[in-house]
């Protein structure tokens, strides 16, 4: 049996920033939705990693994928959809040859 680097698939959703018009009358933002056709989704338990401001960031899955389009556009409070279930993304981290992300349940 093969092993695979990345095995997972997951659903990223998201809305843009919403506008007021000159009344005054609320336009939410564009859905948009990314799937990660290429990820490896491990859990992490109850896990920390340190937020902005000195903020504790609590997260429960640890998510690796390649580099893939709008990764960087991608903002924390998304929802990821995996193993049929919604997450909300805590971090979410762009380096040179692949992204990772924090997500809690």
């Amino acid at each position: 049996m093969a092993l695979t680097k990345y095995p997972h698939t997951a659903t990223i959703t998201y809305y843009g920033v919403g506008t007021n018009n000159t009344y005054g009358v609320w336009t939410p933002g564009t859905a948009t939705t990314v799937r990660v056709l290429q990820c490896d989704i491990q859990p992490a338990g109850n896990s920390f990693i340190p937020g902005e401001g000195g903020a504790v960031l609590n997260y429960d899955w640890d998510i690796y994928s390649p580099l893939f389009p709008g990764s960087a556009s991608i903002p924390v409070k998304s929802k990821l959809t995996f193993f049929s279930k919604d997450h909300i993304l805590v971090q979410i981290f762009n380096h040179q040859t692949h992204v990772e992300m924090k997500c809690k349940d």
